[in-house]
């Protein structure tokens, strides 16, 4: 469950591209990946609970409390417990598959978000390396204990202005990738997009 689908491209901390002028053309994936499904654990719990009283509840209804009331009442019961279990069940699934779907990959010119669990309802946004202003290192908290944080990336981007990567086995690791990256196209477009 602690799984997280990241992967680094390049190596962390590799020079071996940094010295060369950034051309703008140039789309080699550094970094990729996607949250882990850790992220979910508080839905995956409260859903789990919810599912719990509702069986739980259906099950004294069933054992005799439900008999000195009508048909009509006893029926209402359980169509309201089914639907409960029903969208128990939704919520869990639209949750996993939210996140199995939410994609971030790091080349040597953009950070690209893919949100969307269809083709339909993807979206896709993009954000020029040389367009970040600042990498944020929030507390990890209960995901901290399956050695997963996020990396927040403030950026100039008015459609991101914050990039939030969720639970990620590395975050130093990615840090450190992709600041000589970020430093290099600063410095090699200032004079086209000076601020």
């Amino acid at each position: 469950m602690a799984e997280s689908h990241s992967q680094v491209v390049a190596e962390p901390g590799s020079t071996k591209r940094v010295d060369e002028p950034v051309r703008y053309d140039d789309e080699e994936v550094i970094w990729q990946g996607s949250p882990s499904q850790l992220v979910n654990l508080g839905t995956y719990i409260f859903w789990g609970i919810i599912t719990f009283a509702a069986a739980f509840g259906l099950l004294l209804w069933n054992s005799g409390i439900g008999r000195s009331y009508g048909d009509a009442l006893d029926q209402v019961i359980e169509y309201a417990i089914a639907g409960t279990l029903v969208f128990a069940i939704l919520s869990c699934l639209m949750a996993y598959l939210s996140t199995r779907y939410e994609r971030t990959v790091i080349t040597r010119n953009k950070i690209k978000e893919a949100k969307g669990i269809t083709s339909i309802f993807r979206r896709e946004l993009f954000c020029e390396i040389s367009d970040i202003t600042d990498f944020k290192s929030p507390p990890a908290g209960l995901i901290g204990i399956f050695g997963l944080s996020t990396l927040v990336i403030e950026t100039h981007d008015d459609d991101q202005p914050i990039i939030s990567i969720r639970a990620i086995p590395d975050r130093d690791a990615l840090i450190k990738l992709l600041l000589p990256v970020w430093r290099k196209a600063k410095m090699d477009r200032k004079g086209y997009f000076a601020e």
